[in-house]
C-alpha cells in the first residue's frame, strides 16, 4: 500500500515537474522571440488580411520598379510588411461619395485614407475618422513618426485624428524662402544665413531687403513687369498667408484653455498684417503676380532670370524645381520670424495640399489596421532616407540650406483656418480678407475689414470647436 501511494506521489512529481518544465519552456521561447524581435511593433500572422489604402497617389503604393532607389524602397517597404503579417496591402483611388456610403451603411471602406490636407474637415464633421492618440499599438512618439510625420502640426487639445505619416511624408509640402546670392552680393547685404544664425531673420528685415532689391533692370525709367522686385510666392494667393503664419501668427489658436481664440482681430495681428501689406506692394516690394494672372510654372522663372531677391514656395510638386539649375546661386532660409516672436520662433507653413492619413471608423478589424500602419511607418524611413540625400546633395549647393531643409520639420505648422473651410461656416472669408486687405483690394481698411466679419467667424469658430470635439451639437 505504502508502495502504490510512493508511486502514485513519484507519478504527481513527475507530472508537475513537467508542467513546470513545459511552462519554462514556453516562457523562455516567448522571451526569445521578444528578444529576436528586432522590430519596435507587434507582429502577428494575419491570415492573408487585405489591408485597404484609399489614396489616388500610386506611386506611394506600386512605383515601377526598378524606375528610381526611391521607387524600389516603396516597393521594398510593402513587400516586407505583406512578408511579416502574412497580409495583402491593396490601394484604391480614394472616392469620397463611396466613402461617404459607407459610412452612411456602417461598413468598411478603408483601412486608411491618404489625400489632402484641406479634406481633413469634411471626414471630422462626418465623424468618419478615429483619434489616432487612443489607438493602442500606434506610437506617435517614436523618432521616425516625428522626424517624418509632422504629427504636431494637426491636433487639438488630445485629440490627434489625421497625421503626416512617414509613409506620408509632408516635409517638401512645408514653404521656405529662396534668396538669390548674386543679387544679395551686388547690393552689399548681410546674407540671410548670417541673420537666420543670429536669430535675427525677421519680417523687418525681409521688408528692408525687398526694398533694397527693387531696379529698372531694362533702364526704361518705368517700373513695371520686366523690373526687379524684392519677393514673390509660387503661388499669388498663398503669399499673405504664409507671411502671416511665418511671422507666428495664426486665424484661430488654441488658447491656454484650451479652446479655440479668434487671433487676426489682435492689435498684433493688426502690425503683422501692416508688414505684410508693406512686403506685398505690387510694383514697389513685391512682383504682382496676381494682376497679371501669373500661374506657378511661371512665376518661379522670375525668380530664375534674376527679377525678385526672394521666392517663397514649397519644393513639392515640382515647380520650384527649375531653381536647381539657374546660373545665379541660390539659399534657402525658413520663413521670416516675426519681430516679436520667441527666440526661434519661426515657423513654416505645411501647405494645405500636402498628405495626409486617417483611420476610418465603421473598421471591424482596427487591431490589424493599427499593426499594419505601425510597421509601413517604420519601413518608410528608408524611402525618405534617399529622398532627402538625393535632394539635400543633388539640388541644393550648401551646408547651410541643408541643414536647414534636413531640419525643417521642426519648424513645421498648420492653422486649424484652412481646416474649418471645409466644415464650418465663416471660414472662407476669414482667409480672404487677408488677401484682400494686402493684395487683393489694398484700399480696404485692415481693422474694419476683418471687423465686420467677427461675428460669423465666431460663430464658425465654436462650431468647428465642438466638431473637433464630436460633440452632439454639431449638425
Amino acid at each position: 500500500m505504502k508502495f502504490q501511494k510512493g508511486i502514485s506521489l513519484l507519478l504527481c512529481m513527475s507530472m508537475v515537474l513537467g508542467c513546470l518544465t513545459g511552462c519554462g519552456d514556453n516562457a523562455e521561447s516567448e522571451n526569445i522571440d521578444e528578444q529576436t524581435n528586432e522590430y519596435p511593433f507587434k507582429i502577428e500572422d494575419l491570415d492573408g488580411y487585405v489591408f485597404t489604402v484609399a489614396d489616388s497617389n500610386v506611386s506611394r503604393w506600386f512605383p515601377e520598379e526598378g524606375s528610381s532607389d526611391i521607387a524600389n524602397a516603396v516597393i521594398n517597404r510593402v513587400d516586407k510588411v505583406e512578408e511579416l503579417f502574412n497580409c495583402t496591402i491593396e490601394r484604391i483611388d480614394f472616392n469620397e461619395e463611396e466613402a461617404q456610403n459607407a459610412a452612411n451603411a456602417g461598413s468598411k471602406y478603408a483601412d486608411i485614407v491618404v489625400c489632402e490636407t484641406w479634406m481633413l474637415g469634411r471626414f471630422l464633421k462626418a465623424r468618419r475618422l478615429l483619434d489616432l492618440a487612443q489607438l493602442e499599438g500606434l506610437n506617435l512618439d517614436t523618432e521616425y513618426w516625428q522626424r517624418y510625420g509632422s504629427v504636431n502640426i494637426l491636433q487639438y487639445q488630445d485629440k490627434i485624428y489625421a497625421v503626416g505619416a512617414p509613409f506620408a511624408c509632408q516635409h517638401d509640402e512645408a514653404f521656405v524662402m529662396f534668396f538669390n546670392k548674386a543679387i544679395i552680393e551686388e547690393l552689399d547685404l548681410e546674407s540671410p544665413y548670417d541673420l537666420y544664425a543670429r536669430d535675427e531673420w525677421t519680417m523687418s528685415k525681409l521688408l528692408e531687403y525687398c526694398q533694397a532689391a527693387k531696379k529698372d533692370l531694362n533702364g526704361d525709367g518705368v517700373f513695371d513687369g520686366n523690373d526687379r522686385y524684392g519677393f514673390v510666392c509660387g503661388h499669388s494667393e498663398d503669399g499673405p498667408g504664409v507671411l502671416y503664419n511665418g511671422a507666428g501668427k495664426k486665424f484661430i489658436r488654441e488658447g491656454e484653455d484650451g479652446h479655440f481664440e479668434f487671433e487676426l482681430n489682435t492689435k498684433d495681428a493688426f502690425r503683422v498684417v501692416n508688414q505684410i501689406s508693406e512686403i506685398l506692394d505690387p510694383f514697389e516690394n513685391a512682383y504682382d503676380t496676381y494682376s497679371l494672372g501669373m500661374e506657378p510654372p511661371d512665376i518661379v522663372n522670375l525668380f530664375v532670370n534674376g527679377q525678385t531677391l526672394f521666392y517663397c514656395y514649397s519644393r513639392g510638386r515640382g515647380f520650384a524645381d527649375p531653381i536647381y539649375d539657374m546660373t545665379d546661386d541660390f539659399g534657402v532660409v525658413p520663413m521670416p520670424r516675426g519681430d516679436d516672436s520667441e527666440p526661434d520662433g519661426y515657423q513654416c507653413w505645411v501647405s494645405h495640399d500636402a498628405p495626409i492619413m486617417g483611420i476610418f471608423a465603421n473598421n471591424p478589424d482596427i487591431e490589424k489596421t493599427v499593426m499594419i500602419v505601425e510597421a509601413l511607418a517604420y519601413f518608410a524611413q528608408e524611402e525618405n532616407e534617399i529622398e532627402e540625400n538625393e535632394y539635400l546633395n543633388l539640388k541644393l549647393r550648401d551646408d547651410t540650406a541643408r541643414e536647414i531643409v534636413k531640419n525643417i520639420n521642426k519648424y513645421a505648422m498648420a492653422d486649424y483656418a484652412w481646416i474649418g473651410q471645409q466644415c464650418a461656416g465663416g471660414f472662407y472669408n476669414l482667409v480672404n480678407v487677408l488677401r484682400d486687405v494686402t493684395m487683393k483690394d489694398r484700399s480696404k481698411k485692415i481693422m474694419s475689414s476683418i471687423q465686420a466679419i467677427e461675428k460669423e467667424v465666431e460663430t464658425g469658430i465654436q462650431e468647428l470647436e465642438d466638431i473637433m470635439l464630436q460633440k452632439d451639437t454639431v449638425q
